[in-house]
């Protein structure tokens, strides 16, 4: 009986441990039931494709799709105080124009700009705060360039920039490369805006255009090109070096569907180039003369398919004094109406194209164009910055 009893009371011990082992089990699984069910209701609801869409291509909302590297921050709520400036700010046009500021991949339409010099930026915000427009001091940067198609307005892309001061009243714009920031923007066929910002401010437009050609060949390495269009056909520009020299500067390129391969789409093309400069109709001085005579020497150089490169000539006064070849000088500029001739021959089939550019001297000075003289251009989304130094002239 007692033998009974015994074997009894430890069979109930042991179903009730049993029992509480059973009970624990089942509190841990609703434990981590419950968990789960918390982390869903407080997770950010599932996106759609079209709203993934939406986010992406919203205005500071990630960037366009046709943007490498993704998103980017939103826009800049900093209030810059632009009326605190002598002058609106400006993006040079020599930056702008630049082969070294700028990057076109013709056979995709890949662009993007950097290291462009901006006139006037404001340093302070409208509170009066101090503004820094280094990308270290802003999480969120305070400048961006937006491209924009001109027909429909649209925001193509987006990139970010920083900004450094440089010669007063300059600031250089770095582009700013960071992962999942986009970098580039592709242009296809069409005409585009840029627009620059900084802060809540749209500062400055800069247009330009795209053209497709392609080449029927079934068997050509590349079939479609871009060919990008602007002022680089329309403008050069005079400055002057250190000890004076006047300097002539014109943009050249050419386009052809005929390349070796995919990677050399930008080929170089041989020309040989004469530049003549004209006062009143008479040549005073020209690019380049022969060492030992009087006769123009034709000078070689390469345009590269679909760039835009810059040119830049000095020349020897014209006609020269006997045994000696001086430069042609700022000082050497007397009033009166002058013209550049720029000679091109290609070098293979002999075709010449000549190009002209106006401009005229008044009390010993560059008569500034009228897009680059704020008495007379009035708006300053389009002004043409050219700085102190240099003088923009258009093509005849």
């Amino acid at each position: 009986m007692k033998k009974n009893l015994l074997l009894a009371i430890v069979l109930l011990f042991s179903m009730a441990s049993l029992q509480a082992q059973i009970n624990l089990k089942d509190k841990a699984k609703n434990l981590a039931k419950d968990k789960t069910k918390q982390q869903t209701e407080t997770a950010a609801p599932a996106e759609s494709p079209k709203e993934r869409t939406e986010r992406a291509t919203s205005p500071g909302g990630g960037g366009s799709p046709l943007s490498r590297g993704g998103g980017g921050p939103q826009k800049s709520s900093v209030d810059l105080d632009f009326d605190g400036e002598p002058f609106k700010a400006a993006v040079s046009w020599e930056s702008l124009l630049s082969q070294e500021s700028r990057y076109f991949n013709a056979t995709n339409g890949e662009f993007k700009l950097n290291n462009l010099d901006v006139a006037f930026l404001p340093k302070k915000t409208k509170s009066g705060q101090a503004v820094s427009y280094e990308s270290y001091d802003n999480p969120t940067p305070i400048m961006r360039m937006e491209v924009v198609d001109a027909a429909t307005k649209e925001v193509k892309g987006t990139l970010y920039y920083s900004a450094s001061a440089t010669t007063a009243p300059f600031h250089n714009m770095e582009l700013i490369e960071k992962q999942g920031w986009p970098y580039s923007v592709k242009l296809i066929e069409g005409s585009y805006e840029l627009y620059f910002w900084a802060g809540t401010t749209h500062f400055y437009t800069f247009p330009l255009r795209v053209e497709k050609f392609t080449n029927a060949d079934p068997y050509a390495p590349v079939s479609t090109f871009y060919h990008l269009r602007g002022p680089w056909e329309e403008w050069g520009y005079v400055n002057f070096g250190p000890d004076g020299h006047f300097i002539f500067n014109f943009y050249h390129t050419y386009q052809t569907t005929e390349v070796e391969n995919a990677a050399r789409w930008d080929a170089r093309k041989p020309y040989k180039c004469m530049v003549k400069l004209n006062r009143d109709g008479k040549m005073v001085a020209v690019y380049r003369l022969q060492s030992s005579s009087t006769e123009f020497d034709w000078s070689d150089i390469h345009a590269e398919n679909c760039v835009w490169k810059n040119f830049d000539m000095t020349f020897n006064a014209y006609p020269p004094p006997k045994n000696d070849r001086p430069f042609f000088l700022k000082d050497n500029m007397k009033d009166g109406n002058y013209t550049v001739d720029v000679l091109l021959k290609e070098e293979k089939s002999g075709k010449e194209t000549t190009y002209k550019y106006a401009f005229a001297v008044k009390e010993g000075k560059i008569v500034t164009a009228d897009k680059a003289d704020r008495t007379k251009n009035p708006d300053a989304l389009q002004f043409l910055e050219q700085g102190r130094d240099t003088f923009y002239v258009k093509r005849m």
